[in-house]
């Protein structure tokens, strides 16, 4: 484990790096993929922007109000306690808000957001399983298959000695397969909305996966056996579903095939030059 990249003279977290990888990295492969799909980069810059800060916010309140008994202003502001889905429906509401605001084709756009949010789970994962931040798996028994990659976590910042299952690896291992798959086929589906429903899909069954071996960590069930996360896992699969059914059933928009709008008209001088900017 190692919790904490440097203690002094300012404690920082492995966590907090990592997360700062995911949306870096993030950047770098939207804006690249603006680029091929003649989308000005700018706002490649903006979305990742607009996805930090409510993603953020989204992930507090969610932990908040679905996860602590009596919340108080001091958890808000505390540095621990952030759930997931929370911080991926905020996030996606304020993005979709800002390219709607913005009349940008909205399933191109979310089209080339998704390889990045995969990767940006799985940089995040990576901070967790660092830093030990409790994200566990249940106990493991010599009986599982996978038992040979089980662990302990007592030098974690939420420490424990039990052998369990190291969710956060299985996580980051499948996210960063389900990048690779997105970025083989974005180049490869005619139809704009397609990608995304995949990525909601993929990730869905993901997560919804997973949380079966995952700690309770005092999360409550709702119904079914179930929790908050695996809900909000099969509302992905079931929206995904949705995004690739309207996009083969809606009629494809001359200019938008293969999600590649067309290239910008360079401005031109009176006699018929371009202009130099």
């Amino acid at each position: 484990m190692i919790p904490y990249v440097t203690e002094w003279p300012v404690k920082i977290g492995s966590y907090g790096v990592m997360i700062a990888v995911g949306f870096l990295t993030g950047l770098w492969l939207l804006s690249r993929d603006f680029r091929r799909r003649n989308i000005d980069p700018k706002h490649a810059e903006t979305t990742v922007f607009v996805a930090i800060i409510f993603g953020v916010l989204g992930a507090k309140l969610a932990y908040m109000f679905t996860e602590t008994d009596n919340p108080t202003w001091g958890d808000f502001f505390s540095g621990s306690g952030l759930t997931w889905h929370g911080g991926l429906i905020l996030a996606a509401l304020a993005v979709i808000a800002y390219y709607i605001a913005k009349r940008l084709p909205l399933l191109v756009m979310l089209d080339a957001v998704s390889p990045g949010l995969a990767t940006g789970y799985g940089f995040g994962r990576v901070g967790c399983q660092l830093s030990g931040d409790g994200d566990y798996g249940i106990p493991c028994s010599v009986t599982d298959i996978d038992y040979s990659l089980c662990m302990s976590y007592d030098r974690g910042i939420v420490p424990t000695s039990d052998i369990v299952h190291p969710t956060p690896v299985y996580e980051t291992f499948m996210n960063f397969v389900l990048f690779a798959i997105l970025w083989k086929l974005r180049k490869r589906i005619r139809h704009p909305g397609i990608l995304f429903g995949v990525y909601l899909i993929g990730s869905g069954f993901a997560r919804f996966g997973i949380e079966f071996i995952r700690q309770e960590e005092g999360r409550p069930y709702r119904f079914w056996g179930l929790r908050d996360a695996h809900l909000v896992a099969l509302g992905q699969v079931v929206v995904g579903l949705g995004f690739c059914a309207v996009a083969l059933l809606r009629k494809l928009p001359k200019d938008q095939e293969y999600g590649i709008l067309p290239a910008p008209v360079a401005a031109t001088n009176a006699a018929g030059r371009p202009r130099k900017r």
